[in-house]
Order: C-alpha cells, then structure tokens, then sequence
C-alpha cells in the first residue's frame, strides 16, 4: 500500500500515461496465414483481369506479410507458407516480364524458420533404400531430358549436376521435399507441362517414379552425392553436358522467289503481334528466347533451336504455339494463334525458314516497315512519315501543337513560330542543293524516299528533352543536331537559331549528307557521320567553329582504333564514333584518293552494298583502317 500521498499521485500519472499511450498508438496486429491466402487469391485474380498496377501493390504486400510470418511459424505453418511462397515467386516473375518493379522477394530458404528448413541431402547410410533407385530410375531420363538447361547451363539459378545441386533447389527455392511429393516444386512443374521445355514430356512412368522416390524419402544410392549425375555408374546415356549440346542449325537458303510466304509481309507481323512482352521487345524474355530479330529467333532459348529449316511440323514454336510441348504460346492469357497464322508459320520453316529482308539484325518492326516501304511510293511514304513524326512530337511535347510547313522533299515540325518554319523549309530546299553538289547526286529524284522529316527546335533544352523522351539517351552536350534512318523515322532533328540562318543551312547540309549515304545498304553509322562532317567542313570552311573543334579533338578520338573490333561494333560514344568517322572521310579525301571516295559514293548510289564498295573502290576495310591508324601514329 503506497502511503505517501504525493508518490501515490505521482504512480497514477506515469499509468495513465501508458495507458493513454498504448491507445494512442496501438499495436499493428500480426497478420494471419489465412489473410495472406486471401490476398495471393486477390492478386492471382488481379493478374488474370490484367491490373497490373493493384496486382504489383498487391504481391509486394504479400512479400512483407509472408517474411512476418515467417518470422515465428511453427513446421505445420511453415509448410503452408512454403507453398505460398511458391505461388508469390511465380507471380512475381510474371509481372517482371511485364516490367514491373517489386519489392524483392527472399528464397524460402532464406525466411523459412529454422525448424522448418530442409536438411542436408541424405546419403547412402540415411536408412534402407526404397523401391525406387535413384541412380537407376530417376537419374538416366533426367540426364536425358534435362540436361541442356540444368546440366549444361543453370538455366534459372537450377543446376543439376550432381545429386546435391537437385537437392538444393533453384533462385526460388527447394524445389524437392522428402517425403512430400505434392509439396515439391518439381513434380508440380512436370505435371503441368512447364518442364522439360524442349526434351520432350516426362512419361507417365517416369513420372510415378519420381514420386514413389520422394514418398520413400528421396534416398541416393549412389557413391558420390557430389559427383556428377552422368557419371552415375547405371545411368543411361550418361554422356558429359558438352557432348549433348546441339549443332549450330544449317544456314537457311537465300530467296528463291518461288516461296508462297513471306517472313518480312507474313511471319513477322504475326510474331510481333502475338509475342511482344514475352518473346519481343521484352526485357527479361521468357526462357531465355529473344525473337527481336530473325537471327536470335533461329537461335533460340533456352530449351534449344525454336526453327528447323524444313521441318514445319517438328519445329519446337510450331510445337508451342499449337499446345503439343509444355504450355501452349502465347502464354499469359492471349489468344492461341488461328489456324490460317499456324500454318503460315509451318509452311515459312517448310519452305526453309528464309529471310527476305535486307537486314537480318535488325528488329522485325524495321523488317516489316521495310518490306510495306520497298512497294510504297513516294507519296505514300511521305505520308506514313508525316502520321509518324506528328504522333512523335506528342511524346516530345504533349501540350503544343506543332507549328508545320512542308512540300514534296521535306516536313518541318516543330515549336520556333510559323514564320521561322517557313522560312527553315526554305533553308532546307538551299541545303539540299549543295548536298547534291558535294556528293555529286546528279538525278531529280528525293534526296531520301519518302522524304526527310524535320524538327526545329527553339531551345537546346527542348533538344535534349527530344532525345530522352524519343530517343532514350542523352545527347552529346555539344551537340545540337543529329539524324536518324528507319523506315519510317528519316528525320533531322536540330535548335533553331534565328538569329544565324547559316547555322541552321549548313547544320541542315550535315545531315542531309548523312542521311543520304546512310540510306544505302550496309552503310555503318560512322561512316555517315563523317561524310556528313565532311561536306560541311567543304561548304562552310575549315574556319568553321564546328570544324575546328572536330579536329581539334581527332587525336584523342583516333586512340580508340587501337581496338578496331570495339570501333567497328559500334562500342564507343557517338561523338567519338563520329570525330573518328570524320578523321577516316578526309583521309579518303586526300588528293591522293580523292577520286577513290568519289568512284565509292558512285557505287553506293548503284546499289552495291558498302562492304563490297570499299573492297572495288578502296580496299579491305580493315586494312585500310591499319593503314590509317600507322599513317596517324
């Protein structure tokens, strides 16, 4: 009993205190597994309906209600969360092929209570052996089956080299529990027809076997729990991962004209259309199969070659997307391919998979738009471009309209006024005439198909914001001018300077030059770009600050050619890739060689590819780069 009065009030003001505390600010409740049941099943409807965005906030809270969980659950728990964890993993990796950014999510192994966690794999001793052997029954058929993205390669963070990298599991967790062949991640994969992708179905059989393995507690019976699967005294075809990997498939034939489809008109839109996300234009692509262009699709994924040349029906995409190995594509939820576009498909790899485009690197959007562009005419090019450089100029500048003026050769689009507009499409007209002088085009025909497109921009930080919104990448700070050759983006893009018409001219000159020598075929980019430089050095002078400044920074930028290979795969910055080209152009202009360059420039515009211009005009090109570099040492 408190007697001291004073003390006594004192003790019930430190209580109330606490009390009014811990209703001020209560305790937030632990969450329930079966919460986190309901809000997998919420985010699972959520995928399927396509909101992505209420399905990202929905797995993230799920990532952090399951790690609480985690944190105190017993081994019955711990074996429902394990299975949650699962399905959280595998939304997770859908909504990342989407693009989506969440939070990150730990392997079970890493949040899984510590009574819950699987021990180590047993060994020969771990008890008597079932009636199912390992070594005998389970290892041949996953060696065979198996091998090409578990064995050669860890295709998913999954190796199964030896009997201890199954046991560990994947990135995503144990994928087999002893004793518990529901549980396990793998029967689950084989059943439904996700794995093996591209060996084959596993046989009923062989399926039966795996499970009766892990009820009877998936004993090894081998030597070596260590030692790797294919050396497994009875296993079949137990040949070492280098000697399974396939051939490099036969190069397709060339056009024949006799093909009744086409890649460019008929198999690339149907690609595009139906496995973008996934397959195409995809930042993380699906088994590890990239079809942004006609050569990675022949190279295939993960679960090997999707093309064999000849072979319609025994080709692993005619197999996928007509539902005959593993899940049916496209996956996600899309449409299965019509009949008719299924058998467009098979009767293209029947007639030998050919290629007829003009670039096989290229992505299938340029493939395509290149294929509608050779049987367009002018006028109707000029007219896709113009819908094209108009839905352009909303990314870069939504809330203006663009002041306009054009005619049969150029479109100026942009935001410098409508008199300085016309009066730029003037300069351009000018610019044109002195390009078709300095590189001696003689016909009356466009200086480019279609026509060149223009943006004038009246500041260079509206030229910058062009570049990121548009182009995704910074441009050169001293820049304030550059082109671009697509099918359908022919475009020049500069800052106005209203006070400096000559600026504008001659910047206009550049990159027309560039632009037209770009458009031929083979043509690389610092090759345009110099010639480019150089018609403008010719027509505005070697006093010119542009030029001095060009030259000026040549021997630092020539150092790179030390690593030819790096300059030639298009490895290094623009500026320097384009002083560089700058540097090699007037070398070729030397009086010297002044009419080897012209004689190349003639070949080109006849249609001869670059590669073989150089070769009857100047010579091999990288000899003629080593002779350069000598000559600049």
């Amino acid at each position: 009993m408190i007697r001291n009065s004073r003390t006594y009030e004192l003790v019930c003001i430190i209580v109330l205190a606490i009390c009014a505390t811990a209703f001020a600010y209560p305790q937030e409740p632990l969450p329930s597994i079966e919460s986190l049941q309901n809000e997998v099943r919420k985010a699972s409807q959520l995928l399927k309906d396509r909101k992505l965005s209420a399905c990202v906030e929905s797995i993230d809270l799920c990532t952090v209600t399951i790690q609480k969980l985690a944190e105190s659950a017993d081994p019955k728990d711990a074996a429902d969360l394990k299975k949650l964890h699962a399905m959280i993993a595998k939304a997770h990796e859908l909504l990342t092929l989407e693009g989506a950014e969440l939070r990150e999510l730990p392997t079970w192994d890493k949040i899984a209570p510590s009574k819950s966690k699987t021990p180590k794999p047993p060994n020969s001793n771990a008890g008597a052996m079932g009636t199912v052997s390992f070594s005998k029954d389970i290892a041949p058929w996953m060696i065979e089956q198996c091998s090409r993205c578990h064995i050669a390669k860890s295709s998913g963070g999954f190796s199964i080299v030896s009997f201890n990298d199954l046991m560990k599991g994947s990135k995503g967790g144990v994928v087999l529990f002893a004793g518990d062949p529901i549980g396990s991640r793998l029967v689950e994969t084989i059943e439904t027809g996700d794995m093996p992708r591209g060996g084959g179905k596993v046989s009923a059989e062989n399926l039966a076997k795996l499970k009766q393995w892990i009820t009877e507690g998936a004993k090894f019976d081998g030597n070596s729990a260590a030692a790797p699967l294919a050396s497994l005294a009875n296993a079949k075809n137990s040949a070492a991962p280098s000697s399974i990997t396939k051939p490099e498939p036969a190069a397709p034939r060339q056009p024949t004209g006799k093909e009744t489809v086409s890649f460019a008109r008929d198999v690339a839109p149907i690609l595009t259309s139906n496995c973008n996300g996934c397959h195409y234009a995809a930042t993380r692509p699906m088994g590890g199969f990239t079809m942004n262009t006609y050569v990675q699709l022949l190279k295939g994924g993960e679960s090997g070659d999707a093309i064999e040349p000849n072979k319609g029906d025994e080709s692993l995409l005619v197999k996928k997307i007509r539902g005959m190995s593993g899940q049916r594509m496209p996956a996600g939820g899309r449409p299965a391919l019509s009949e008719e576009n299924i058998k467009l498909i098979t009767t293209w790899i029947n007639e030998g998979a050919i290629f007829d485009g003009t670039n096989k690197d290229a992505r299938l959007d340029q493939v395509i738009g290149q294929a509608w562009a050779s049987s367009a005419t002018h006028e109707e090019l000029q007219k896709k471009r113009i819908e094209r450089a108009l839905q352009q100029w909303k990314v870069v500048s939504p809330k203006t309209e663009p002041d306009q003026a054009g005619d049969d050769h150029f479109q100026v689009v942009g935001n410098i006024g409508t008199e300085s507009t016309k009066k730029l499409l003037a300069q351009a007209k000018s610019a044109e005439s002195q390009v078709r002088k300095f590189l001696g085009i003689k016909n009356k025909d466009p200086l480019i198909k279609g026509g060149i497109t223009i943006f004038a921009l009246k500041q260079r930080y509206d030229y910058s914001e062009f570049g990121t919104m548009l182009e995704s990448r910074s441009l050169p700070a001293d820049w304030s001018s550059h082109w671009r050759n697509e099918v359908l983006d022919s475009y020049v893009t500069l800052v106005y300077d209203k006070n400096e018409p000559k600026i504008n001219e001659s910047s206009l000159v550049q990159q027309f030059s560039s632009l037209w020598v770009a458009s031929h075929d083979g043509v690389p980019k610092w090759f345009a770009d110099g010639a480019g430089r150089q018609v403008l050095s010719l027509s505005a002078g070697q006093n010119d600050l542009r030029v001095q400044s060009w030259v000026k920074r040549l021997p630092e930028s020539m150092k790179q050619l030390d690593n030819l290979k790096n300059f030639l795969s298009g490895s290094i910055n623009d500026e320097d890739s384009a002083t560089i080209g700058f540097g090699i152009v007037r070398f070729m202009n030397d009086p010297a060689r002044k009419k080897q360059y012209d004689a190349l420039l003639r070949s080109l515009a006849g249609g001869m590819p670059f590669e073989q211009s150089m070769m009857k005009n100047i010579g091999p090109l990288e000899p003629f780069l080593q002779q350069l570099l000598g000559k600049k040492k």
